[in-house]
């Protein structure tokens, strides 16, 4: 279900998946979504219990435009929760479809908010990701797929990544 229009000329309406009561449209690298489901109601259905720690990281993953190191994160909400706990809200995201992660060339792990549709058993990710040589930020890029590969008969495919470097928009 979906129409075309916003900032980056496409407009996604796909029920189920309201980022919150009061965004009409969040921004998915790029794409904007109007969806029908809170957050509270976004975290029920991924299995997950709602808590203030839970509401506010998927709050900060959705809005940000890149991905963020659990450091980051830390930065962003100071008294929310200790590090433990925001570790732990961070792994029940990606294993249940509300995050997914993305290493980046020093073995650093960052989340990006997963796109509508993601579930515990699937994830919908299969973009390329872009590192920024010059700030070290990592953006997804929606519009660049992984290639489909085949592989040798015998071997078994876990993960696959596509990761672009160069500049920025704002470092460029």
């Amino acid at each position: 279900m979906f129409s075309s229009k916003g900032s980056s000329g496409r407009l996604h309406v796909q029920p189920g998946c309201k980022y919150g009561l009061f965004v009409p449209f969040v921004q998915h690298s790029g794409i904007n979504y109007l969806c029908t489901m809170t957050n509270e109601e976004r975290l029920r259905n991924h299995g997950l219990r709602v808590t203030d720690t839970r509401m506010a990281v998927l709050d900060l993953l959705q809005r940000s435009s890149k991905a963020l190191s659990q450091a980051d994160v830390e930065r962003a909400l100071p008294e929310q929760a200790d590090r433990v706990t925001l570790f732990r809200v961070l792994q029940a995201f990606e294993e249940n479809g509300l995050a997914h992660r993305v290493q980046d060339t020093k073995g650093v792990a960052r989340y990006a908010s997963c796109a509508p549709g993601c579930s515990t058993h699937k994830h919908h990710d299969v973009h390329a990701h872009f590192r920024c040589t010059d700030c070290g930020d990592v953006y997804c890029l929606e519009s660049v797929l992984l290639p489909k590969v085949s592989i040798p008969k015998g071997f078994t495919l876990k993960e696959s990544h596509l990761q672009l470097e160069g500049s920025c928009k704002a470092c460029a």
